[in-house]
């Protein structure tokens, strides 16, 4: 024994005793095994690690709780005590298997000693799952936390390009209103951890911000939206509020507004917004920036369908929007669209002269960032073939155009949750040039598409026009990267 390691006036049964406990009770898996790499001690950390039984352990060969494929590149690190003495090192991490076959992450070192002339080596392994998952998630965390602030900034820029007035301070006040109603959904979201925010709060936290408490009434059942739902809610009822302050319900002494919701048979949820004892109302002759706004949020943001009614009595807007919003629902509908993407159509790509604008898909599921990137691209000459704010509504597009074809799509690379990739592969099956322009700051993750052209959130419209003009002169002269079958 190492002097000093061990009690020595305890009898050689003690200290047998004694280490028989510290190897029981130990938290970490400890396994030894002989010259011939078969197992000599298993202990009980060992056996909940592997879920198996040390009787039904011993004598058998180490490397079973190596990976099939890396027992091979593993054989160094398990290899018998070799003649040059003592010799204990980190392996580092790598893969195990337990009994079931299941797969998972070790943290493991070894140890080799030689008592009289039996060598052994001993294996202590740590199971790093959990930690694994934690890092995976704060990485992803991070990730998400920059898309997030790029989409804002853009949204923010698109507010500004946007929103129109009469005179500059009612610029300023519409810009702020804005920005501010952003700034509530984006702090609901933050005390909830990014993991939604209640409905009922949204709703009343907006009317509250225009309205004394008598004047509206907010009524449905306590549902969680979605993260990804929340800001568009807030935005929607933002807009409906400052038009019920300016032309209608909230702007007369005894308006009411009703705010009511409920989940319909197919689990989709229908808001109303009535509004009572405001002026007469007549239906406008052409919307406004905000009623524009309120139509892209429901229609290609929250892929929704909305019914407007505007009577002598008030003004009442009917929203039905998939179950999707939800937080419950919301994993369940983006597994069934992202099946989606494969059914555009299948003409080859018409080509145009060089410098030459053409027609242009946009899907973006930011509405106030769709219709800014719209409006701009218009005035460079680009004609749009249409807005969409899914894989689902590109492809309607793509099929309802009567033989017409984008000569490019700009791509968001992430709607809603759901990737466009499928939609990136039809296009270039099809030979349609398209750019991606994105919050995130690498495509590497998707290796297919790495080498894309992208444009990074927030963009201007000139680095948007130039990106388009190199996708669609690479495309026309043939070197478009073609996917493998």
């Amino acid at each position: 024994m190492v002097s000093g390691f061990i009690d020595k006036g305890a009898t050689h049964a003690q200290t047998h005793e004694r280490l028989e406990a510290i190897i029981a009770t130990a938290m970490d898996a400890i396994i030894s095994f002989d010259e011939a790499q078969r197992i000599i001690c298993f202990n009980p950390a060992a056996e909940q690690m592997f879920g198996i039984s040390a009787d039904e352990v011993m004598g058998t060969p180490v490397e079973r709780f190596l990976p099939e494929r890396s027992r091979r590149a593993n054989e160094e690190h398990v290899d018998p005590f070799a003649d040059t003495g003592l010799r204990i090192g980190a392996i580092g991490t790598i893969g195990a298997v337990r009994a079931d076959g299941d797969e998972f992450p070790v943290e493991v070192s070894i140890s080799h000693a030689q008592v009289g002339q039996e060598k052994m080596s001993t294996l202590i392994l740590r199971d790093i799952t959990e930690r694994r998952a934690n890092e995976e998630a704060q990485a992803l965390l991070a990730r998400e936390v920059d898309h997030r602030a790029k989409n804002i900034l853009a949204i923010v820029s698109s507010l500004v390009s946007l929103t129109q007035a009469p005179t500059r301070e009612a610029y300023a006040e519409s810009l702020a209103g804005r920005i501010a109603a952003m700034s509530r959904a984006h702090g609901l979201l933050a005390r909830g951890r990014w993991q939604g925010a209640s409905l009922t709060q949204v709703a009343v936290d907006e009317l509250g911000t225009y309205a004394d408490e008598e004047s509206f009434t907010c009524a449905g059942p306590d549902l969680k939206l979605s993260a990804r739902a929340v800001q568009p809610v807030g935005m929607l009822i933002h807009e409906l509020a400052t038009n019920a302050v300016k032309y209608g319900a909230l702007s007369a002494r005894g308006g009411h507004v009703y705010l009511t919701w409920r989940q319909l048979a197919n689990e989709n949820l229908e808001i109303v917004w009535s509004e009572r004892g405001g002026p007469p109302v007549s239906t406008p002759i052409e919307p406004g920036f905000g009623g524009n706004l309120i139509q892209q949020i429901v229609q290609n943001q929250l892929c929704g369908t909305l019914e407007h009614e505007w009577k002598k009595d008030g003004y009442r807007l009917k929203l039905n929007l998939p179950e999707n919003i939800l937080q419950l629902g919301e994993r369940a509908a983006s597994t069934r669209r992202s099946e989606t993407g494969s059914s555009v159509m299948s003409q080859p790509a018409q080509a145009k002269n060089d410098g030459e604008f053409g027609t242009l898909l946009i899907v973006e599921d930011e509405p106030l960032l769709a219709m800014q990137m719209s409006r701009s691209l218009k005035e460079f000459g680009w004609s749009i073939l249409g807005v969409a704010g899914s894989i689902d509504e590109a492809n309607r597009l793509l099929a309802d155009t009567s033989g017409k074809r984008p000569d490019a799509a700009i791509l968001d690379v992430d709607l809603a949750g759901m990737p466009v990739f499928p939609l990136a592969r039809s296009l270039r099956k099809l030979g349609i040039p398209f750019l991606f322009c994105t919050g995130y700051e690498d495509l590497e993750y998707v290796q297919e598409f790495a080498s894309c052209r992208s444009i990074r959130k927030p963009a201007t419209v000139l680095q948007i026009v130039r990106g388009l003009r190199d996708v669609v002169r690479t495309a026309q002269a043939g070197l478009t990267v073609q996917p493998s079958n």
